[in-house]
């Protein structure tokens, strides 16, 4: 946890050291658990990192990116620097999430599917078989959030410390599925970033390699938020006027949609590039002329006002339970209160 907590402010130990008072040697033994750090020492870190001394002693699992219980949706390499910051913030953000579930009973309308690419054959029949499972209406997809935390997974937008990553999920054993959303995102990125990382839980149990996972999350997004036999007739003669009119009724970028019609045979290679020559010189490549609502996580708010309501927590309570301080806590979480959803776990 000294490492967790130490990384996830983005120090290095020599900087922690210099913060605490605490000789580098000491913290780096304490880190490998060659020594143990007394209380003063543990008070002293604590303040410099800005967390309550009682964070030190929690005993979660920590999970790393190696592992197939992370996914991240990137751009571009990220620095190890930057990495050790996500990694700390997700695993600590998943811990704390636990804790504030403990006492509230969730009861989704479905279970998150796992399937095998190979068994279906391909990540749009994939898409087709979660839609199937989860007995989703044809047409658009009406709200990405309101249909992962259907099924029970926790969706929330965090500071991810670079642009260059969009999100990670994370499924791992004691906690629900977890969806963290970079801060910044148009909401249509937002909504097409969900549903790749959804292809992510579903389809990839087992490491995978990344190039391949990249490509048939995106394959399986393309296919869960604009199915193939529905979506193909429309994308006749498809041009910039009409990609913004489907964007309104699918909820997809008018760039994904142009990708889509290339996909599926309705324009070829050429009118595809034509198309996204135009959006260029237009600057919509870098944000389109249709907006679309962003869609907002209710979930967390719902289990705050449960919290408040029928255990009586005050804030600083919240922030004890959650392992942060009391203002770092306001930054993070809110007061408004979505629909009761939730109900009290009584013996």
């Amino acid at each position: 946890m000294l490492q967790l907590l130490r990384e996830s402010r983005g120090l290095s130990q020599t900087k922690l050291a210099q913060l605490s008072g605490i000789p580098q040697p000491t913290l780096s033994k304490a880190e490998a658990g060659l020594t143990e750090l007394d209380r003063d020492r543990q008070i002293a870190v604590a303040d410099a990192l800005n967390y309550p001394v009682d964070v030190l002693d929690w005993a979660d699992e920590v999970f790393g990116f190696g592992s197939a219980a992370f996914h991240h949706r990137k751009q571009q390499s990220l620095g190890v620097t930057t990495l050790q910051q996500i990694h700390a913030d997700v695993n600590l953000i998943r811990m704390r999430l636990v804790r504030l579930l403990r006492g509230v009973e969730l009861s989704p309308l479905y279970r998150f599917p796992s399937f095998e690419v190979e068994e279906l054959g391909s990540p749009a029949e994939v898409a087709r078989a979660v839609r199937a499972t989860w007995k989703l209406p044809m047409g658009p997809i009406d709200s990405m959030m309101r249909v992962l935390e259907g099924a029970g997974a926790i969706v929330i937008r965090v500071d991810l410390h670079s642009h260059r990553i969009s999100a990670i999920s994370t499924s791992v054993p004691g906690s629900p599925q977890l969806f963290i959303l970079n801060e910044g995102l148009s909401a249509d990125r937002e909504r097409f970033t969900l549903a790749h990382e959804l292809g992510h839980l579903v389809m990839h149990d087992l490491p995978t390699s990344p190039d391949d996972a990249e490509r048939e999350a995106d394959a399986f997004a393309a296919e869960f938020l604009m199915p193939a036999s529905e979506i193909r007739s429309e994308l006749t003669a498809i041009d910039l006027r009409k990609a913004a009119a489907l964007k309104r009724k699918w909820k997809t970028a008018m760039s994904a949609l142009i990708r889509r019609a290339r996909d599926l045979g309705k324009i070829d290679d050429s009118r595809y590039k034509s198309l996204n020559v135009q959006m260029s010189r237009q600057g919509w490549l870098k944000q389109e002329p249709v907006q679309i609502t962003r869609e907002e996580p209710t979930l967390v708010m719902d289990v705050i006002k449960l919290h408040r309501n029928e255990h009586g927590y005050t804030t600083e309570e919240l922030a004890a339970l959650a392992g942060l301080t009391p203002a770092e806590y306001r930054l993070r979480f809110h007061d408004e209160h979505g629909p009761e959803k939730l109900r009290l776990i009584r013996d």
